[in-house]
């Protein structure tokens, strides 16, 4: 069950958390200039936010600050900026790493 439980994990955090976190790292000025690019990056990491959260809440960890104060703290107008979008990707690549590790020492 743990190897299953590791395989998926791993899957969703390569196919799906880890392009999305890198996407939004490696911002260019062009796009944090596009506001349909930045709304969309924005909302895909804010439906990464609440995947890391279940993952999270089903291995009984907790981040630091509740995902929905994170969300919740800003307005829609500053999900397009380029610093926003770069801090809250390491955040959760961070978050992600912490799942991982406890997932391989589980």
């Amino acid at each position: 069950m743990a190897t299953a439980r590791t395989n998926s994990l791993r899957d969703l955090a390569t196919y799906v958390i880890r392009p999305a976190l890198v996407e939004a790292h490696l911002i260019t000025k062009k796009h944090a200039g596009d506001a349909v690019y930045m709304a969309t990056l924005a909302e895909e990491l804010l439906g990464v936010e609440k995947k890391i959260t279940a993952m999270e809440e089903a291995a009984q960890l907790s981040s630091s600050v509740p995902a929905a104060q994170l969300s919740e703290c800003r307005d829609p107008e500053d999900w397009s900026d380029a610093n926003w979008v770069r801090a809250k990707s390491r955040e959760l690549g961070l978050r992600l790493r912490r799942i991982e590790r406890w997932y391989t020492e589980k």
